[in-house]
């Protein structure tokens, strides 16, 4: 049996910038564009004092366990043996073996126009999903400023974290730290480890057309300015939400198209039928197929990404024939949500 803990110490004082050369990874200086998104500009930054990382865009950063971690999708001991590997050091109690997880050739990495994605672990979704119950700070959010239907909310089974450290200590006993790691839900630093979403959040799952859980987005419900509001599983594949709907809407159904959740919700709590387009940036075409023979509106947002939105359904639509009817937001509202709370006012 290796004995990671033997060896930590020393690779916590390798250079983080030997370890990003290692890997591949250009950089100028102190700085690079980040390898886990499409970057124009540097926003990965280096700290050789600290030998820490930090991409300010996806708000992921490290030591160099973590860089490899995720630049290789490995576990956390695995990640430890890739740089005991390539700067040479021997692991205790080894017995001279020493797996090679990666070539010594530094990997290509994606391109401006390919997407690198992680393989999501199912089971751990869908059992945080199961298990995780509303604050009543979610609460206050969900029925006091937005004013959704209880009915709707549970029937998408939305849930909150509040407490990560309590989560990420039941993933590991439960599931094991190895693939709590891998899951890319539960990482660590030089303090210890800890959850990758931020909190306190709302727990929107995402179902395939049958109904199983496949995925799972988080809405931050804190006042930090700089944490992003929503989250994705890390590098994960995100279609559309809410595709169970599909299964019990006709032809002759109205089936409203969404740039977002909450829009999403707004229009269910109506008694609308409605599924969500994450973004106007995360339209697949396997989506686009299943709704194409629909009878499709829009409520786009009043913004630049929502007539976006619209404009890129219409031409993938057109594909199959089909088409989306575009309707206008009354002045004074610039989406669904907005609207909705109107409605809500005027009926008391």
């Amino acid at each position: 049996m290796i004995r990671i803990d033997k060896i930590i110490d020393k690779l916590k004082e390798i250079p983080i910038l030997e370890v990003a050369e290692k890997l591949g990874i250009p950089h100028k200086g102190k700085s690079a564009k980040c390898f886990m998104h499409d970057d124009k500009n540097p926003s990965l930054g280096f700290w050789p004092a600290t030998n820490r990382w930090k991409c300010f865009v996806c708000d992921k950063g490290g030591d160099q366990v973590t860089l490899v971690m995720e630049y290789h999708h490995l576990s956390y001991v695995d990640a430890c043996k890739w740089l005991a590997d390539q700067f040479n050091i021997i692991i205790p109690e080894d017995d001279g073996y020493r797996r090679k997880i990666v070539n010594k050739t530094p990997v290509k990495r994606k391109t401006e126009s390919t997407t690198h994605t992680r393989d999501i672990d199912v089971e751990i979704v869908s059992w945080i999903v199961n298990n995780a119950r509303l604050s009543e700070m979610a609460k206050d959010f969900l029925y006091n400023q937005r004013k959704y239907k209880p009915e709707i909310v549970d029937s998408l089974k939305i849930g909150s974290i509040t407490n990560p450290k309590k989560l990420v200590e039941a993933i590991v006993n439960r599931f094991g730290l190895e693939r709590s790691f891998k899951s890319g839900i539960v990482c660590q630093n030089n303090y210890g480890l800890y959850l990758f979403f931020r909190t306190p959040c709302l727990i929107f799952p995402y179902t395939d057309i049958d109904g199983n859980i496949v995925n799972m987005q988080t809405r931050y419900l804190g006042t930090d300015k700089k944490v992003p509001r929503f989250q994705f599983l890390p590098e994960s594949v995100t279609g559309m939400f809410n595709k169970s709907i599909l299964n019990t809407t006709s032809v002759d159904d109205k089936l409203f198209v969404a740039e977002g959740i909450t829009d999403c919700i707004a229009l269910l709590s109506t008694g609308r039928k409605a599924v969500a387009i994450p973004s106007a940036t995360l339209l697949h075409d396997e989506d686009v197929k299943l709704i194409a023979t629909k009878n499709l509106f829009m409520y786009p947002d009043k913004d630049e990404a929502g007539e976006r939105l619209y404009d890129n359904l219409c031409k993938r639509l057109s594909n199959y024939g089909s088409m989306i009817m575009k309707l206008k937001l009354p002045d004074g509202n610039k989406d669904f949500s907005d609207y909705y709370l109107t409605l809500i006012s005027d009926n008391g």
